[in-house]
């Protein structure tokens, strides 16, 4: 099947307003309509790859969940897109990992592969330039026994992730010269992985299950088949553990905690070294307003650490303030208190913050304007000078639906979204200036639709090689899909 992806302006569905500039693309045979109105023919849609325009370095990767580990989901090493040309961009070629199996995990791009795991347990591996083909089939994959449902960590030669059936894998990170890869390594966790990808720092590997622990292995192994920790961090039984982030000497993490009166969460803050014994109690602790969601995971800076969380649900007041910063180093006590908090809107903040520059970016459905719902606001990262900021500017659409965290590179921020324009569901990629537009209300400077029938779960973008990978379902073809997008050769 030869997959459309289409660049559309909202004027493009009935009910809604276009915003002036936005490019817009239908059809098999692109085209880009600009402001004006001027029209110019782009290749089909689904046409073989080819070299993207002003290709980025080798050196812009993507290797594990937010881009590095300590997740601040920019890539400065990336710059081929920019303001200026993202109403450009095509679906170069898809990477197909299996009929819907698709997850809350993304990809991961480091020495010229693709990795995506899926719920059917199969981790695959895709060169990242494309095969030639419209569609391309994974050149090796590595099995587990049970669901992958985050985003693959490449490291000194392995490529790491955790399933549910309480194993953390470390597969050959070039594979093994079959379709089939084992494991270098691998090592048996007390419960379930889910939705904790893995981070790999100073030669360590961490990553958290279902009820309340975080692991921490060394990324070369053990020398064994099968390997024990370092140390386990301990939170509570009732805890599932999001993906770790790792900076300034410490393991950050946020929880989804569920008590019979309350869904809330907490951040926990472990030494990176561990305690010097097996077992760790955080150095700090904090709550962070509400249950941390799929995709969240903190993102930290020299000084601070950003969370972000949704709704407070059951027996608790929920506000408005879902984006949070905490002093990195801590406040001196065992339970810290933010150093200030964001209104993302009551109905909170989806996964992972982005910190690029000054500004500190969050997925939210929360707007200003009643008329349009949110796909990301910006925020000052040093503050407002009060206890209680306001976004600088949402970025708005007028469809609710799950949505990336966000990714800064070159002035731009992408989330992925879907549903995002349209009925039956649609997903695509929105683009956004990360300086703003000048109003409270921004609409986007690009979208592009990955097709018009899609199930896409929020999973964490990548952006790296001239591309923004993006995996998501296509409902009609019922294949689970790595669409790889960029300007036109």
């Amino acid at each position: 099947m030869r997959l459309k992806s289409v660049v559309v302006t909202l004027a493009g569905v009935a009910a809604l307003a276009a915003p002036s500039g936005l490019a817009a693309v239908a059809g098999p045979a692109a085209a880009a309509v600009t402001a004006s109105g001027a029209m110019a023919v782009a290749p089909a849609a689904g046409a073989a790859p080819a070299a993207s325009a002003g290709a980025a370095a080798a050196t812009s990767e993507w290797p594990q969940f937010g881009q590095s580990p300590r997740h601040l989901n920019t890539n400065p090493a990336e710059k081929t897109f920019s303001t200026g040309n993202v109403g450009s961009m095509r679906t170069l070629f898809t990477a197909d990992f299996g009929s819907n199996t698709g997850s809350e995990g993304g990809p991961a791009v480091a020495n010229g592969v693709l990795y995506q795991g899926g719920f059917d347990g199969n981790l695959n591996a895709y060169p990242a330039s494309g095969c030639g083909q419209a569609s391309c089939q994974p050149m090796w994959r590595g099995v587990a026994n049970n669901d992958f449902t985050s985003t693959p960590a490449v490291a000194g030669g392995l490529v790491f992730i955790a399933s549910a059936d309480h194993f953390l894998y470390a597969f050959p990170a070039a594979g093994c010269g079959a379709a089939v890869c084992a494991p270098r390594w691998k090592a048996h966790l007390l419960d379930a992985v889910v939705e904790s990808s893995v981070a790999v720092a100073g030669g360590v590997a961490y990553v958290g299950d279902f009820h309340g622990h975080l692991y921490a292995f060394k990324a070369a192994g053990c020398g064994a088949a099968v390997c024990t920790p370092l140390w386990v961090g301990h939170g509570f039984k009732t805890e599932l553990i999001g993906a770790p982030a790792v900076g300034n000497g410490f393991v950050y993490v946020t929880t989804f905690l569920d008590t019979p009166d309350l869904f809330s969460g907490r951040l926990l803050v472990f030494p990176a070294a561990g305690c010097g014994m097996a077992d760790c109690t955080p150095a700090w602790t904090a709550s962070i307003g509400g249950p941390a969601g799929s995709t969240a995971a903190p993102a930290v800076t020299a000084t601070t650490v950003y969370t972000n969380s949704g709704t407070l649900f059951g027996n608790g007041v929920n506000t408005n303030f879902h984006l949070m910063a905490f002093a990195a180093a801590g406040c001196g006590a065992k339970i810290c208190k933010p150093l200030r908090v964001y209104d993302t809107g009551d109905g909170g903040a989806e996964g992972a913050p982005a910190v690029s520059g000054n500004m500190v970016f969050a997925t939210t459905q929360g707007t200003p304007d009643p008329n349009t719902i949110g796909v990301v606001a910006a925020y000052p990262a040093a503050g407002c000078g009060k206890p209680k900021c306001e976004p600088l500017w949402t970025g708005v659409n007028f469809e609710s639906g799950f949505a990336s965290p966000p990714s800064v590179v070159n002035g731009v921020v992408f989330v992925g979204k879907g549903p995002a324009s349209s009925v039956p569901p649609d997903a695509g990629l929105y683009a956004f200036k990360a300086a703003g537009c000048g109003k409270t209300i921004c609409m986007p400077i690009s979208f592009l639709q990955l097709s018009g029938n899609q199930n896409y779960l929020g999973a964490p973008l990548a952006v790296a090689e001239g591309k923004v990978f993006m995996a998501s379902d296509d409902n009609v073809s019922g294949r689970s899909l790595v669409y790889a997008m960029g300007l036109p050769g």
